[in-house]
Order: C-alpha cells, then structure tokens, then sequence
C-alpha cells in the first residue's frame, strides 16, 4: 500500500471591509455688505446777460431819375472794291540729283579669349566604421490545443410531389361577315350660264376756257420829306447828400464763476476668496462582465420557389377608319366616318406561380455567460482653499474752485457824414432837315385771254352673251359584300403528373479534435562588426584654356550713283478784279426820358435787450446700498465605504508517490497550482 504524504495548498478566501470616509459638503450663504456710492446731482441755473442790438429803420422815398436812351439808325450802301489776284501757273523740268550709297562689306575675324576652368578632382579614402547588429535567434515550439468541430451529416430522401399541367388545345374557325359598300357613280350634264359684259366707248370733246390775268404797272415819282434830328447836350453837376453810418465798439469785462470738481480716492483693500480645487482618487471595484461562446442552433424555414407556364390569349384588333361619302336629297354631298371590320391574334403570356418548401438550416448563436473582475475606478474629490484677493474702492470727494471768464459786449456807435455826389444832365437840342425819297406806286390793269382744254368721257355699253358650262354629279349605290373572318378558340385541358424530387436533410455530429499549433519564440543577440566605407574628397584645380572667337566687323564702301527726278515749278500772274461790297452805317441819336425810382433809406437805432443764459452745476451725494455677497463654507462629511481584500488560508491535502493519471484536470489550467504554490512560499519567508 502506497504511503500517504500532505503538502499545504493556499486557498483564496475573499472578506469584506468597512472604512469610514470623509468628503466634502459645501454650504454657500448669501451675506449682506454695505458699501457706499457716489451720485451726482446736476442743478439747473439761469444767469441774467445784458446786450445791445441795433435795429435797422427803413424809410421808402420816391425820386425823379432822367436817363438817356441812344436810338440807332441804319443805312446800307455799296461801295466797289478792286483787289489783285494771283493765279498759279506751273511748269515742269527735269533735274539731275548725285546721291552716294555705302554699301556694307562684312569681313570675319577672329580673337583668343582665355578663360578658366575648375576641374574636380575625386580622392577615394577608407574609414572603419563599427557597428552593431541585433541577430534574433528564433526556436520553433509545438503546443497541442483541443477543440471540438461540429461535423455536417447530410441524408438524401426522395418525395414524390404531384402537380397538374394545363394543355392548350386550338381550334381553327371561319364565321361570314356581311357589310354594305356604297360605289360612288358620276354623270355628267350640260348647263347654259347667261352673263353679261360691259364695253367701254370714248368720245372727245372741245371747251372754251376765258379766264381774266392781271398785269402790273409801276409809276415812279419823288416825295419830299421833312425830319427832326435831336442832338443831345450834357452838363455837369455836383450835390451833397449826408449819410449816417454806425461803427461797432467792443467792450471786454470779467465775471467770476464758481464751479465744483470731484476728485477720486482710492482705497485698497484685502478679503478671503474661496476656491475650490479636484484632486483624482482611485477605487477598486468587483464587477461582472458578460461574455459570450458559439452554440449551434438548428432552425427550419419556409422557401418560395417561383415558377410558372405560357397561356395563349387572343386579343381583338379593331379595323381602320374610312370615310363614306353621301349625297343628300337637297343635292349636297356628307361625309361619313365608317369602323371597317376588325381582326383576332393569339399571343402568348407568362403566367407565374410560387411553391413553397422546408428548409433546414444550422446556424451559431452566440451564448452569454457571466465572469467577475476586479476594476480601478477614479473619482474626482473636491476640496477648499482660500486666496486672499486685493480689490480697490473709489469714492469722490469735492473740490470747490472758482475760474474768472472774460466777456465782451458790442454796440455801434452813430456817425454823420457829407460826400459829394457828381451827375450829368443832358437835354436835347432839335435841329430840322428835308430829304427827297424816290418812291413807286404800283397798280394793276386786267387782260382777259381765252383757252381751250380738250378732255374725253367714256360711257359704258353692256352686251349680253351665253356660255356653257358642263357639271358633275356624284350619286352612290349600295353594294352587298360578304367576307370570311378566320378565327381560332383555345380551351385548356388538365393533365396530372408525378415528379420525384431529391431533399437533402443536414443534422449537426460534434467531433474532438486536436490539433498542434507550432508557434516561434524570438530572442535577440548582439554581434558586433566593422564595415569599411569608401569616402569621397572633392576638390577642384584651375585650369586655363584658350578659343578662339569668330566676330564680324562691317566696314562701308561708297558708290556714287545718278538720278533724274522731275519737279515742277510755280509761278504767280497777277490779275485786277472787280466786286461790289455791301456795307452798313450806323448812327446813334440819343434820347432823354424820365421814371419814377423808388429808393430806401436805412438808419440804426441802438435797443438794450435781457437774456437769460442757462448753466448746470454738479455736485456728488453720497448712498449707502447693501448688496449680498455668497459666502461658502465647506464641512467633511463622514460615509461608510465597503471593499473585500483576498487572502490565502493554507490547506493541509493528502498526496499519493504516485503520479496521477485521471484526466479531469484540464491542461490549460495546470500553471494556477504551481503560481498559488510559489506565492505560498513566498508568504511563509516573509
């Protein structure tokens, strides 16, 4: 019999914990505080302001003015005028003109022009580089994982599903058709048309035309005619006439003016502000999570399966339209529309239909299942701290002040003066003058002359004539016809037939299976090289060479040519010219007349007037207000917080020499018994 041997196993056992705790409660009273305002108060005043204002006196008199009128007489006369002219005459000649052409003549040319070049030059050198390469190592391992696969069986059955199928059967028919057709027959007939036609006839005739012109006579004879020329005489004169002006006078005076300022002061003060601030608290909670694992469900469903056949239907297609022409008994020909018999076609329709059947299918639904875990939470804490905050108070305090203002005041003052006023008269004189005038007399005699106008009339003579005219007459005659229509019926005959068909069912076997999953761990190794690398040094040396440049230089040649160019000349002859030129003379005579003007004269009486002038005065009242201020206090409130802590109690069980082969315990599970057995340990040494 095998000796039995204990080990110590831990066991986890979970407990739970109260702990009291402390949080914030904020209580926030509103406080009363006085404090004092300054108000202005404006005050309206009215001050008395004396000034002098000179008013104008207007005075409306009439006065006698003489003026001159000038009043010009026209004359028109011709004089004759000679003036020379110069008309132009042109003679052309040919002249010889020498021109010289410079005709260039490019030669090439060439110069050295040196220049320099930098040419690189390339120096390769080596340099030890060392370095270092991380190798990875890598070691294949295979681990064995067990799974079950749910394995499909499928079973085939046979079904027999009856159906009935639907035969068309056609017969062909002939059915006779009667319908009346009217033939239209024309005849012809003669009928006599009298008209009648008009006929000009012209005849010419002679008038006699007496008719009276009036002729004119002109009689020249002489008229003397006395004038009067009114020559005017000017004389000069001289009168005085005063006149009053006034001159402005300005007088400067002061006025003193109190006035009241308000100067601030300002007072600095200092008060506890509270300011609340978080700071972050991590708790650890149990919770339960879902989760969820694939379990296979098998399902059944209906499944529409759609079909169908051809019908033949047979549709009726009306005939065209035509038009039948009648005539009336009144002999007026009506139009008529008329359906021509229609005709039948077959045509084919798909008619579908649906069946239905039973599907199995095997689906996986997702299972919930529930773990706990053990999750930190943050929480935000709240606490108060105070800052002291400076915060300023103003208030106004009067200044009183006075300020002098200097003012002015106007009035004009009277002044008389003489000033001496020159003006011309002028009368006019009268002087007597007698011209002679050649004047015509017109009158006209009358002449009677006589003359004969020709002129035509046309009368109309109406003859009479017959014509023949021949006519139409359309008349239809009914016509019996009969036609045969083709027609075809269809009735339909039911057969029954039996298909077999093939179902398939599917159920669901579940297989363990086990399979190796290979799986590479990586370890990195450090191996250490030196690489050579080939550096390049660049550096470049001037180098002079020489090309040559090609340059054209022009140098010009003179070639002397001739060439014949025909100008012209102009010349003048001069030639005397005769024109008589109209001209007009002007003469004023001047005239004296009278009117009436109406004048005005002003004059400024000085008026002493009052206003009152308004001005505003400020002065500051003081208030007491009372305003509330929030104050907030803040207490620590006691709660009680729960938690669990876990501990391992040791756990005396029984072992047996040898190994253990029951296979109940899952090998995925085997690492917690050794993690619990160094955790133990590691308990027991501290």
């Amino acid at each position: 019999m095998p000796a039995v041997q204990h080990r110590i196993r831990y066991q986890p056992v979970v407990e739970t914990h109260s702990q009291v705790c402390y949080r914030p409660v904020y209580h926030t009273v509103m406080e009363q505080e006085c404090y004092t305002t300054c108000k202005p108060v404006y005050e309206q005043h009215f001050r008395e302001h004396r000034y002098t204002v000179c008013k104008p006196q207007t005075e409306w008199y009439e006065e006698q003015c003489a003026y001159t009128v000038c009043k010009p007489i026209i004359e028109h006369y011709v004089k004759e005028k000679r003036y020379c002219t110069y008309r132009t005459c042109y003679q052309d000649y040919t002249v010889a003109v020498p021109y010289t052409i410079c005709r260039p003549v490019y030669e090439t040319c060439y110069k050295d022009v040196c220049y320099t070049v930098c040419k690189p030059m390339v120096q390769c050198y080596q340099v030890a580089v060392p370095y270092t390469v991380c190798k990875p190592v890598y070691e294949h391992r295979v681990k064995q994982i067990c799974y079950t696969v749910p394995k499909t069986v499928v079973n085939y059955y046979q079904v027999q599903i009856p159906y009935t199928v639907c035969k068309t059967v056609y017969e062909n028919h002939v059915r006779e058709h009667r319908y009346t057709v009217k033939k239209p027959v024309q005849e012809t007939y003669q009928v006599m048309v009298p008209y009648t036609t008009c006929r000009p006839v012209y005849e010419k005739h002679v008038t006699e035309h007496r008719y009276c012109v009036p002729r004119t006579v002109v009689q020249t004879y002489q008229v003397a005619v006395p004038y009067t020329v009114c020559k005017p005489v000017y004389e000069q004169h001289v009168r005085e006439e005063k006149c009053i002006t006034y001159k402005p006078v300005t007088e400067s005076y002061q006025v003193c003016i109190p006035y009241t300022t308000c100067k601030p002061s300002y007072e600095t003060h200092v008060r506890k502000v509270p300011q609340l601030c978080t700071r972050q608290v991590t708790d650890y909670r149990m919770e339960c999570r879902t989760g969820t694992q694939l379990e296979n469900v098998e399902t059944q469903h209906c499944v529409k399966i759609c079909g169908g056949e051809w019908q033949e239907t047979r549709e009726y297609i009306p005939g065209p339209t035509t038009i039948q022409c009648s005539t009336m008994p009144d002999g007026r020909v009506a139009q008529q529309h008329v359906q021509c018999p229609g005709i039948w076609t077959c045509k084919k329709v798909w008619v579908p239909r649906e069946e239905s059947k039973i599907v199995k299918v095997c689906t996986q639904v997702c299972k919930p299942f529930t773990y706990t875990v053990c999750v930190p939470h943050c929480r935000t804490e709240c606490y108060t701290t105070y800052r002291d905050e400076c915060y300023t108070t103003c208030r106004m305090v009067q200044e009183q002040h006075t300020r002098m203002e200097t003012r002015h005041r106007s009035y004009c003052v009277p002044e008389v003066h003489t000033k001496c006023i020159p003006y011309t008269t002028c009368r006019i004189e009268k002087e007597c003058h007698v011209r002679y005038e050649c004047r015509k007399q017109c009158y006209t005699i009358q002449e009677q002359k006589v003359c004969y106008k020709t002129h035509t009339t046309c009368r109309m003579i109406q003859e009479q004539h017959v014509k023949c005219e021949t006519r139409h007459r359309c008349n239809y005659v009914c016509e019996e016809k009969v036609c045969y229509i083709p027609y075809k019926t269809c009735r339909v005959e039911k057969e029954c037939h039996v298909r077999c068909e093939t179902r398939k069912q599917c159920h669901t076997v579940y297989e363990q299976h086990v399979k190796s999953v290979p799986y590479t761990t990586c370890r990195i190794e450090k191996e250490c090289h030196v690489r050579y690398e080939t550096k390049k040094r660049c550096y470049t040396i001037q180098e002079t060479h020489v090309k040559r440049v090609p340059y054209t230089t022009c140098k010009m040649v003179k070639e002397c040519h001739v060439r014949y160019e025909c100008r012209r000349q102009c010349y003048t002859v001069p030639e005397e010219k005769v024109c008589h030129v109209p001209y007009t003379t002007c003469r004023i005579e001047n005239q004296i007349c009278y009117k009436t003007v109406r004048k005005c004269r002003t004059h400024w009486v000085a008026e002493e007037k009052v206003c009152c002038i308004p001005y505003t005065t400020c002065r500051m009242e003081q208030e007491q207000k009372v305003r509330c201020v929030p104050r907030t206090t803040c207490k620590m409130e006691p709660y009680c917080h729960t938690y669990q802590t876990c501990r391992y109690v040791p756990v005396c069980e029984p072992v047996c020499e040898e190994p253990c082969t029951t296979t109940s315990c899952h090998p995925a599970t085997e690492w917690k018994s050794g993690f619990f057995h160094k955790l133990g340990s590691r308990l027991t040494c501290k």
